[in-house]
Parts: C-alpha cells; structure tokens; sequence
C-alpha cells in the first residue's frame, strides 16, 4: 500500500467544515462571506487495514519521505483524484499482533 493507494478501514472517519468571515456589529447584526475560492476543508482520519508489520514501516518510510510535502489520492467518495497533506505530519502505528500493524494518520485537502 502507498499514500496514492491507500486502502481504508471502517473506523477512518471524513470531516468537513465550511470556512467563512463573520462580522458581529453592536446592534446585534451578524455578516458572514465565505472565506476564499475553495472554502471546504475536507479531512480523513485514516486507519489502514492490518498488514505484515514490514509493509506498515515501508508506507512509514513514505509518509516520512512526504514530510510537509503533498501527494494524490482518490477518496472512496469522489470521482477524481485530489491533492492531500499530512495534518499534523505524525503517524501511529498500531500493532494487532507481533508481525502485523495498522498506520493511522490525518490528512487534509490541500488546494495548490
């Protein structure tokens, strides 16, 4: 499994919010706008599924390799694919066994 390839199991979780500017005045009104061209943030918290505990420290050695950097990916929702970050830029791996772990991580749209 590579970040392009990235498979997901049923505990990862999807969030979306809207950003937008709000303005309070002192009679109580209340102006909102959204904020930019691409006001969606998307982000997935992803659970790989369980793999060969060497399999887990290659995609490791990807997403360390990644660092603040971005990559490709098609979410299991959409059509296309998209660019995507690491947000924080940590990892954790999970073991279920001696051999075999799962890596969980953040990530967020990242509009170029």
């Amino acid at each position: 499994m590579t970040l392009a390839t990235l498979q997901l199991e049923q505990e990862s979780t999807k969030d979306t919010s809207f950003r937008y500017l709000e303005g309070t005045y002192g009679d109580g009104y209340v102006s909102r706008r959204q904020d930019g061209i691409s006001p969606l943030s998307v982000r997935w918290k992803v659970v790989t599924p369980v793999m060969p505990a060497s399999e887990a420290e290659v995609l490791e050695a990807e997403i360390a390799a990644l660092g603040a950097g971005y990559f490709s990916w098609q979410a299991p929702d959409e059509s296309t694919a998209t660019n995507w970050i690491l947000d924080p830029v940590a990892w954790t791996r999970n073991y279920v066994s001696c051999d075999y772990a799962s890596v969980t991580f953040t990530i967020k749209r990242f509009y170029i």
